[in-house]
């Protein structure tokens, strides 16, 4: 981690050393990370997209969606529940996004572990609603 404060924060590599300090097992393509994550027996993909100094994390539930009106209804309710990050449909499924806007170095791993877990923590609490709005038909997690 560079400790120069007049250098730019660069997201992707934070990331990166965030995600190997941690022994978290994930693929880099460019600025962008995609891993699995697990929680209270739910499991789903989690996609993160940096840019300069700063990187978005896309929660990715596994359910299809089957009826995007009553889906886009459950999103509504949710968004008004969530303190930060927003839920949306996205190629029929529902995606959590947060994210973190890196500006000094020394803070720059602990806000994207804070954008990971609020992710993390959001997705279990909703997911039998996220299921059901869903239809329950669950993809396969690449």
């Amino acid at each position: 981690m560079d400790q120069r404060f007049d250098v730019p924060v660069d997201a992707a590599q934070e990331l990166e050393s965030l995600l190997e300090r941690s022994g978290a097992e994930f693929h880099r393509e460019g600025e962008r990370f995609r891993l699995l994550f697990a929680a209270g027996g739910c499991r789903w993909q989690v996609v993160c997209q940096c840019r300069g100094d700063l990187a978005m994390v896309y929660h990715i539930h596994p359910a299809r969606v089957e009826d995007p009106a009553r889906a886009l209804e459950l999103c509504s309710s949710l968004n008004g529940r969530v303190i930060r990050g927003s839920f949306f449909l996205q190629e029929e499924r529902f995606v959590f996004r947060d994210g973190a806007e890196l500006t000094e170095h020394w803070e720059a791993q602990d806000r994207l572990a804070r954008a990971l877990e609020y992710g993390a923590a959001v997705m279990p609490r909703f997911w039998q609603a996220l299921s059901a709005a869903a239809g329950g038909t669950l993809l396969e997690i690449e």
